[in-house]
């Protein structure tokens, strides 16, 4: 029996497309770097922004990248939307007994912000961001640190995601998966 769902936000829950986009494109226009192509920024999605950012520009030091970054989303969170019947589909679940967590490799200040604006986040149990844990996606640690706060076992649980390092942090983790492919 399913007692909990873990998501992953941005992708599955949310659609950030947009707001990723222009996240990526501010920041490296704000430090004189080219744009890089969407298609190449959609392939990296799910990866942490160190690592997105490390593969853009080719630098290793790309903390005021992600600072960039952070900020602009802090400050633009009208471009996510939740995705259709996303919170009818998280109110039922509730109703029913099923616990929910989020769990992403986006930092915490900023998923939470975007959550809380779409009205997504009362219906979330458990969050888990980027520095609530050591390892990121697919590092089945979040999951684990979300299930064990609700008391759930990972053979009762299923990983929700958009991309392959959702579905191997569900595996990870020894829990039921589902890939999405609408993020």
């Amino acid at each position: 029996m399913i007692k909990a769902i873990c998501f992953d936000v941005d992708g599955t829950l949310i659609d950030t497309s947009e707001y990723i986009y222009q996240s990526f494109e501010h920041s490296l226009e704000l430090h004189n770097y080219p744009i890089i192509e969407r298609e190449e920024m959609r392939q990296m999605m799910g990866q942490t922004l160190q690592d997105c950012y490390r593969a853009f520009t080719e630098i290793q030091d790309v903390t005021d990248l992600m600072d960039a970054h952070r900020e602009f989303q802090l400050d633009n969170s009208d471009l996510a939307a939740p995705f259709p019947n996303t919170l009818k589909t998280l109110a039922r679940l509730r109703n029913k007994g099923i616990a929910i967590a989020a769990i992403t490799s986006r930092a915490r200040a900023s998923a939470i912000e975007t959550l809380e604006y779409l009205e997504v986040y009362p219906l979330i149990d458990y969050f888990v961001g980027l520095e609530d844990v050591s390892y990121a996606k697919p590092d089945p640690e979040g999951i684990i640190k979300a299930l064990n706060s609700l008391g759930i076992h990972p053979a009762d649980s299923v990983m929700v995601g958009d991309s392959p390092v959702d579905v191997e942090a569900g595996k990870n983790a020894k829990t039921r998966t589902i890939g999405v492919t609408y993020g």
